[in-house]
């Protein structure tokens, strides 16, 4: 029981009693707060990626509901053996001061995921708070990606992402998602703000 209460010297002080109720939608029973170690993130945002691809403003809204529940697991190996966290509640964050390459106000999707506090997890936990494993990527489907040159579904068109058109580079726009899937720690995230 100690090490739940203080691993590594981390102290749980950021689960609220909200939190932790949401949290608890999640598990077969209800768990303490003293075993909860939870965490934001910033799975995606509506810049171009190095891809060549990005997600609009509407899709991020949309992707919003799809992660509550989602795995966190690491380099999208999609086994339950490196399921490690869960998303438990998402948010879009608007700077409209910022903007994108496409000309947008800047957004990202925000998560807070948990993760048991358990002495296999304590690395994990001082990795997070050091800031060794912060980049994230997402898993997800797409119903379509719409050429930024002309609107076309990308693919049928002849324009090619990172092609420069009349001075505008072409990009695949991501749109209608149908699932999230999760998100992982990786080393070099598409997204290079996640």
């Amino acid at each position: 029981m100690e090490v739940r209460k203080e691993s590594n010297g981390l102290k749980n002080s950021m689960v609220t009693r909200e939190e932790l109720a949401i949290i608890n939608q999640f598990t077969k029973r209800a768990l303490k707060e003293d075993e909860v170690y939870t965490f934001a993130v910033r799975l995606c945002d509506n810049e171009v990626d190095r891809d060549g691809e990005r997600f609009p403003r509407e899709t991020l809204e949309e992707l919003s509901e799809l992660f509550v529940g989602k795995s966190g697991i690491f380099d999208h190996q999609w086994s339950a053996l490196g399921q490690t966290a869960r998303i438990y509640r998402t948010e879009l964050v608007r700077q409209p001061e910022r903007l994108t390459a496409a000309g947008d106000g800047y957004c990202y999707l925000k998560a807070w995921a948990y993760l048991m506090r358990t002495e296999k997890n304590a690395d994990l936990i001082a990795e997070i708070e050091g800031g060794i494993k912060k980049e994230v990527s997402v898993g997800c489907a797409m119903r379509r990606s719409i050429c930024s040159i002309c609107g076309a579904d990308y693919g049928s068109c002849e324009h090619r992402k990172g092609e420069s058109y009349g001075g505008q580079t072409c990009v695949a726009v991501l749109c209608e998602p149908e699932d999230a899937y999760e998100f992982s720690f990786v080393a070099v995230p598409a997204q290079k703000q996640a």
